[in-house]
């Protein structure tokens, strides 16, 4: 069977993988997956040891390894530094990557999905450890910092980690960004060469563009994903109130226990509105990409997170035709500004989200028309083969 890559085995490693896993994080590796097992590869995925269900992809191995989810603290001990959590989570992935079968590794490619400054040094240190006859190739995708100074706990480690890492492990290491400016950033400010990554979603999914055309006639305005003070879940009802009496509805997402610091009970409570559809759960992927193509994408992300923060649900909205609102100050408002695909809100408060949600109803038809085109030129660039397509790529450039 014809393959997009160079690899027969494939080897995907990520201790965010938990039974918990619902979102974009873990559909993309489950549309990699699935891809892989059907191309006719061995597929293996190294999961936290609370290990997603078995049906994260038929036909693949999952093993679960890994003690430290990289969305965890390390302890709770209130005295710990940030620095106690940095070398406590390397020691951890690095003391589960050395626990497995080098045999598993060799001839092989090991993609790291998404590894942060609590990952990146282990992971260094154990391909370090290797024999050249059990080192794999890998790909790893790292998590953007907050600031790229390199005083930044995050950038610093990237930095110097990489900086004393041997040259000839370097040849073998394909590095990967999930935005422009973070792949950038990256090889520019770090001295990290860093490829940019496409967004890996399934065509599968895609189907409910031919559906979008049914949508009803108000405009949606949707609110999904991660229930997060960073992501402006707190904005919301506000929000909601304000918009009552203009004929927008309002679809939102709740998932409860992302954020103990926030008080759920303030979205669930706003169901009860007639303009206002309330779902607190998971949704399914199929039910997702249908939220995303009915409705305008709110995203009202705090700047000071999201400034070179990734997030699936922007690359979903866009590869699926939805307008977008979105925070300045993101990078991801810097590229709506740019491609026109969607609106810019001014400020991170709850009346410039109204302010921008009532221009979007203005503009409703010249955004959508916007979007269907910056879709369709994002799709000839995202998606699964393209994903494998650019990790063979990489490794060709790092040979040459």
């Amino acid at each position: 069977m014809s393959r997009d890559h160079p690899f027969e085995s494939w080897n995907i490693l990520d201790c965010g993988l938990d039974a918990n896993s619902t979102g974009s994080h873990y559909w993309e590796t489950n549309a990699l997956a699935r891809e892989l097992v059907r191309q006719g590869n061995t597929v293996r995925i190294f999961t936290h040891r609370a290990a997603p269900s078995a049906d994260l992809c038929a036909g693949a191995e999952i093993i679960p390894t890994f003690s430290l989810s990289m969305y965890a603290a390390a302890s709770n001990d209130t005295t710990w530094s940030a620095k106690d959590h940095f070398v406590a989570h390397n020691r951890s992935f690095q003391r589960d990557l050395a626990r497995l079968d080098p045999v598993l590794f060799r001839s092989s490619l090991a993609m790291f999905p998404m590894v942060g400054p609590y990952q990146w040094l282990g992971l260094l240190r154990w391909l370090a450890s290797l024999t050249h006859a059990t080192r794999p190739n890998v790909a790893v995708t790292l998590f953007e910092p907050q600031a790229w100074d390199a005083t930044n706990l995050a950038a610093g480690a990237y930095k110097r980690a990489w900086k004393d890492c041997p040259d000839d492990l370097k040849k073998s290491i394909a590095i990967f960004a999930r935005t422009p400016p973070g792949a950038a950033m990256f090889t520019e400010r770090l001295g990290i060469s860093t490829a940019l990554f496409p967004y890996a979603l399934p065509e599968r999914f895609l189907t409910v563009l031919n559906e979008a055309e049914n949508a009803r006639d108000a405009m949606t305005v949707s609110f999904v994903g991660g229930t997060r003070r960073d992501r402006g879940c707190a904005l919301i009802p506000n929000v909601v109130n304000q918009c009552a009496k203009t004929g927008v509805r309002f679809f939102i997402q709740v998932r409860a226990g992302l954020d103990p610091s926030f008080d759920h009970s303030a979205l669930t409570a706003l169901g009860a509105l007639p303009h206002v559809r309330v779902e607190e759960r998971a949704l399914r992927r199929d039910e997702l990409c249908r939220a995303i193509t009915e409705g305008v994408i709110l995203l009202p992300y705090r700047p000071n997170d999201y400034r070179w923060r990734d997030s699936g649900i922007y690359h979903e909205a866009k590869l699926l035709d939805a307008p977008i609102l979105v925070t300045a100050g993101t990078w991801m408002a810097d590229e709506v500004q740019s491609l026109g695909n969607g609106l810019v809100i001014e400020e991170f408060s709850a009346a410039a989200v109204v302010n921008c949600i009532a221009r979007a109803k203005l503009e409703l038809p010249a955004l959508k028309a916007a979007a269907a085109r910056v879709g369709k030129e994002a799709r000839k660039t995202d998606g699964v083969k393209r994903c494998l397509s650019a990790v063979a790529e990489a490794f060709t450039r790092l040979d040459s």
